[in-house]
């Protein structure tokens, strides 16, 4: 039998010293659960993940449990479970390094990582450095610039965390307006739709999954509360624009592998900008899952080489949209949902 570790750097223990609140802890447990309840549908694996114990009994009774009830503890048990896994999925932000650092954790474990190499992840984690990677690749990417620099052609702009994750510390200015912090980058405030493609990676083929519409709220920090998916008629020259885009930004990437998510801006006249990458699981999961009942996506996302041996056909042919919330929680399944 396959032993998955599967670690959520909130529940995990590593936050006992605070409030296991905000999105990030939200959505971060939601990811969990959901992947517990995929991978406790094929009986030749187990699963088995760290919780923080403030949390009561795990909901998935299949998953090997281990309680945790401080940081000190929290950081021993991951090395451990790394160590004794056959396979470690982490699911953390980037936000000061720590999924590099998680990735660089199982390796000197001697464990077996699930997904892109450090070195990616540390590209990824950088807006500026993603913007300059995919400049270069002759992508179109978002105008990102250090507050040293001219600001953007804007009335309005955004400020992001230069390593950020989320819609953490993200504020939106007038153009002249002093930068709220030395680590961050600006950008121009683009009018448009915000829409993300996840890709599964694995040596033999890149999957771009269906385009999915990203719910933000509208005060100027863009905090996700959930999507729609899919939002285009897949077999749209519009989705297979954005799609191809998703997965050239991807190809661009040094050895991509495993769930990479791919925020993108559909702007008025249909074409697109890259925001950013994200090379880890995303919360899109949540609703993705829901368009297959038919195949358990957290298998595939906890072992990327079966997805070349894995029917797709859901994601070409059209499906009625979901709308999720960022927990998960489905709201919608409409036939009669426009896509577009």
């Amino acid at each position: 039998m396959k032993r998955v570790f599967v670690s959520e750097s909130i529940t995990s223990g590593a936050w006992a010293d605070r409030p296991l609140e905000g999105s990030l802890a939200r959505e971060g447990q939601a990811m969990l659960v959901a992947l517990a309840e995929d991978l406790a549908q094929d009986p030749q694996t187990r699963m088995v993940t760290s919780w923080d114990s403030r949390l009561g009994k795990f909901p998935v009774d299949e998953t090997e449990v281990v309680e945790v009830e401080n940081t000190e503890q929290a950081d021993e048990t991951f090395g451990q479970l790394a160590a004794s896994s056959d396979r470690t999925l982490v699911i953390a932000p980037e936000i000061d390094r720590l999924l590099e650092q998680r990735c660089r954790t199982v390796h000197e474990a001697n464990g077996s990582w699930v997904g892109c190499s450090a070195d990616t992840i540390a590209l990824c984690s950088d807006k500026l450095q993603t913007t300059e990677h995919l400049q270069q690749h002759g992508l179109p990417v978002i105008d990102t610039r250090t507050a040293d620099q001219p600001r953007p052609d804007s009335p309005q702009v955004v400020w992001k965390p230069r390593h950020g994750a989320g819609s953490i510390d993200i504020s939106t200015t007038p153009r002249n307006a002093p930068s709220p912090g030395p680590d961050h980058v600006v950008q121009p405030l683009v009018s448009g739709r915000p829409v993300s493609v996840a890709v599964i990676c694995s040596d033999e083929c890149h999957i771009a999954l269906p385009v999915a519409t990203q719910h933000l709220s509208q005060d100027g920090h863009f905090n996700y509360q959930g999507g729609r998916v899919p939002c285009l008629d897949n077999d749209s020259p519009e989705s297979q624009s954005v799609r191809s885009l998703a997965l050239a930004a991807c190809n661009s990437l040094e050895q991509p592998i495993g769930w990479i998510g791919v925020d993108l801006m559909l702007l008025p006249d249909h074409s697109a900008l890259i925001m950013e990458i994200n090379p880890r699981l995303t919360t899109s999961f949540l609703g993705y899952r829901q368009l297959t009942p038919q195949l358990p996506l957290g298998q595939v996302v906890a072992s990327p080489e079966t997805a070349a041996a894995t029917n797709w056909d859901w994601c070409y042919t059209r499906v009625d949209p979901i709308e999720f919330t960022s927990n998960g929680t489905v709201i919608g399944r409409n036939p009669s949902l426009p896509c577009s």
